[in-house]
């Protein structure tokens, strides 16, 4: 996923925003990924969770361009739940029913980017997609919700 956003998408970010930095956090990033390193792209590896929680509070918007996996991706959720909007592709939506009505999902490089550039442009836009992630996560995934689903399971 790095590696394909990286060489199909970040360039096209970079044509219309050449000040943007990507962080690549992630623990044990392959040496191909570790090879993406550059001054404009910085590969963290391991990040505590307060630097995790550092890194969100600074960003501008969160890219999870996932290329195959099953069920619920926690990336996605984690970076609504921190108040940053994000684009996703269609595999980064999997097992979240109603997400691609509220955040960008796509697998085509050029819409990708389109959306990153407007979110990092725009902060209607921004403070648009951040309200919307936050109340995503609240409604499916907050303490209430959870009971919520919890009652509906066992007395119905």
């Amino acid at each position: 996923a790095a590696v394909w956003f990286v060489k199909e998408i970040f360039p096209l970010i970079k044509e219309q925003h050449p000040d943007s930095i990507l962080y690549l956090i992630g623990s044990r990033p392959t040496e191909q990924v570790l090879q993406l390193q550059s001054s404009s792209i910085l590969v963290t590896g391991y990040v505590t969770d307060q630097q995790l929680a550092e890194h969100y509070a600074s960003a501008r918007v969160a890219v999870v361009p996932l290329r195959f996996g099953a069920g619920v991706k926690n990336k996605v959720v984690e970076a609504m739940a921190y108040g940053v909007p994000l684009i996703t592709t269609p595999v980064g939506a999997q097992g979240l029913p109603g997400l691609d009505d509220i955040i960008p999902v796509t697998a085509e490089p050029v819409l990708f980017a389109d959306h990153v550039v407007t979110i990092m442009k725009s902060d209607e836009r921004w403070a648009q997609y951040s309200a919307k992630g936050n109340d995503y996560v609240a409604g499916h995934y907050s303490l209430a919700a959870m009971k919520a689903t919890l009652q509906r399971a066992f007395f119905q």
